[in-house]
């Protein structure tokens, strides 16, 4: 059996500018770049999970609108299965983001509060990864979630312990901490817990040391850690490869998405 995996969470229509520096105040910047992609951490990372061969599962809060639908063809494209956990009448969550010439990024993130009106019974998935964001939804889905859980921890959000409690793996950035000041090491909800640490170009830390992370030169940062977090799953629960191994394969798609514009043109330049 192909492993299934669910991620829930973020999803976002992005609008990106590619511009040669950032706007100073009260100042206007024109580019002759600009693109429209489907974004947000949930839902990079199943695409990177379905564009490496898995079978990725979408459960979020899209709205209904002319936006949302055009957000799930794309996500169909893709070979993404999609739950719009939503009724409302509303537009998707949107994101306005500027990137320089160093791959810097300024981002503008419009989020809608949703009713939550459709959560999906399902059969057990492999996996579920939870972004932290859109809580409402995504503590609903955990309570029910008989699987090994996987979180994306980039920054702390309202429930974040309860997702603690629960982990198998967590994979956070560099700048997570609890409201004590903690870092994902030191909290006790998630002791036994597989842990890594995410910095950017830097190695990636672990419980016993480092690993080390390829040095690339940036054209465009974006999305690269949300695709890091598809890649794992991917070579985790689909390669069956061990928790150092995939992690490095995760570095490594990472880093190749950062050397091209955008969130998705890394998928051409990599092997099978």
């Amino acid at each position: 059996m192909i492993p299934q995996g669910f991620f829930v969470g973020l999803t976002t229509l992005d609008y990106v500018f590619y511009v040669d520096s950032h706007p100073q105040d009260n100042a206007k910047v024109k580019t002759n770049i600009f693109k429209r992609f489907v974004g947000g951490p949930a839902a990079n990372a199943a695409i990177t999970y379905a564009l490496l061969g898995g079978n990725a599962t979408l459960v979020t809060c899209l709205g209904n609108s002319t936006e949302s639908d055009f957000i799930k063809e794309i996500l169909h494209q893709y070979g993404v299965t999609v739950f719009n956990c939503t009724e409302d009448d509303a537009m998707p969550n949107i994101a306005a983001i500027a990137i320089d010439r160093c791959g810097n990024r300024q981002i503008f993130s419009g989020q809608n509060r949703y009713n939550i009106s459709n959560v999906p019974k399902f059969e057990k998935p492999d996996f579920c990864l939870f972004d932290l964001n859109q809580q409402e939804l995504s503590i609903r889905i955990l309570t029910n979630c008989d699987c090994e859980i996987v979180l994306d921890a980039g920054s702390w959000k309202g429930d974040t312990s309860e997702f603690l409690k629960r982990a198998n793996i967590i994979i956070a950035s560099e700048n997570f901490r609890n409201p004590a000041g903690r870092d994902i090491f030191s909290i006790k909800e998630c002791i036994n817990a597989k842990k890594a640490v995410t910095r950017g170009e830097k190695p990636i830390l672990v419980q016993d040391g480092e690993i080390p992370v390829e040095s690339v030169a940036c054209v465009d940062s974006l999305a690269a850690g949300d695709v890091f977090h598809g890649a794992f799953c991917f070579a985790y629960y689909h390669k069956h490869s061990d928790f150092k191994k995939a992690l490095t394969y995760a570095s490594k798609i990472a880093a190749e998405s950062v050397k091209h514009d955008g969130p998705r043109e890394w998928v051409k330049h990599i092997g099978g």
